[in-house]
């Protein structure tokens, strides 16, 4: 066997044992049972709708940055590519794999400029993930032990600054790696890319709107769970979810399962349990979210056209 074979047969070991584990011992079976089997359909399609928007959104937030570049990608494409790519993510073992599909879905609009906007859209959402899981944290930490959040909220805001004074820094580094006269050994793909990843230093506009967007989808995923426990007539508030669902999504990027799958449930089931959420309930509650994230991109995997090669839409 592969060593690649090996690390997904082990990822996807983790992620069945996981969510095994948890539907028959952390969670009542019969309960569990009861509670999915009294799911209602309206909510249920809510979550639907919900979760469809989030992923518009997430393709929205990425075609931002490539109008700020002039890349006469059409709306609907970018949607297309997106969805693709979140489906194959759900099975890839690193997220590089789901951004190949996606840069194989546009490769027609430039190589180096779709590499660049994937580069600054991942470093940029990867800070609001943060932020917003720490915000998350910071209202566990209040909750259960009346903590002050001062602190917690200057940690937020020092990591954020952090990390943003290093996505400025790796622009600028990028602009003067990529102007030096005498470098014959890179690449020009990869001296097109770092050219085109340090031309976003010229668009604080589509970046301070890419981040504020990303800040808003961050919280999507909450409010996806929140209605799925709605529909399975739980009480649970909207600040938990808010709470822990962030949290759990950052610790599911872990990369010790498949797609998250098995780490973002465990993660939840106990966040929510220490705010007083029933672990059947948590655990009907997140099994309800995959079954819609899957089923809801499973159409991506019948849109083999958008991985050919096409002539760019003018």
């Amino acid at each position: 066997m592969s060593r690649r074979a090996l690390s997904l047969a082990i990822r996807l070991t983790v992620s069945l044992g996981l969510l095994v584990l948890l539907g028959l011992v952390v969670a009542e079976p019969r309960e569990l049972v009861s509670r999915l089997s009294a799911i209602r359909a309206p909510m249920l399609a809510a979550a639907f709708v919900l979760t469809a928007g989030d992923r518009v959104l997430m393709a929205f937030k990425w075609w931002v940055l490539l109008r700020a570049r002039d890349i006469g990608m059409p709306i609907g494409v970018a949607v297309r590519a997106y969805f693709a790519s979140s489906f194959a993510g759900l099975f890839l073992p690193v997220t590089l794999g789901a951004d190949a599909v996606r840069l194989l879905a546009s490769r027609q609009y430039g190589a180096a400029e779709i590499t660049a906007s994937i580069v600054v859209e991942r470093t940029l959402g990867a800070v609001s993930v943060v932020v917003v899981a720490l915000g998350g944290c910071a209202l566990i930490a209040g909750t259960l032990a009346n903590v002050a959040l001062g602190p917690i909220v200057l940690a937020i805001s020092v990591v954020g600054l952090g990390v943003a004074i290093g996505f400025a820094a790796s622009l600028w580094l990028a602009s003067r790696w990529a102007d030096r006269p005498h470098d014959t050994a890179a690449p020009s793909l990869l001296r097109k890319v770092a050219t085109a990843y340090a031309a976003y230093a010229r668009h604080p506009g589509a970046l301070t709107s890419f981040f504020a967007l990303s800040i808003v989808e961050s919280l999507v995923p909450a409010l996806v769970a929140f209605v799925v426990a709605r529909g399975l007539n739980l009480d649970a508030p909207l600040w938990l979810f808010v709470s822990a669902i962030p949290v759990s999504l950052m610790v599911a990027r872990l990369p010790v399962s498949l797609g998250g799958f098995g780490v973002q449930e465990a993660s939840f089931v106990y966040l929510s349990g220490l705010l007083g959420m029933g672990r059947s309930d948590a655990v009907a509650t997140m099994l309800v979210v995959d079954a819609v994230l899957v089923l809801t991109l499973l159409p991506a995997a019948f849109d083999v056209s958008i991985l050919r090669q096409q002539r760019p839409t003018t």
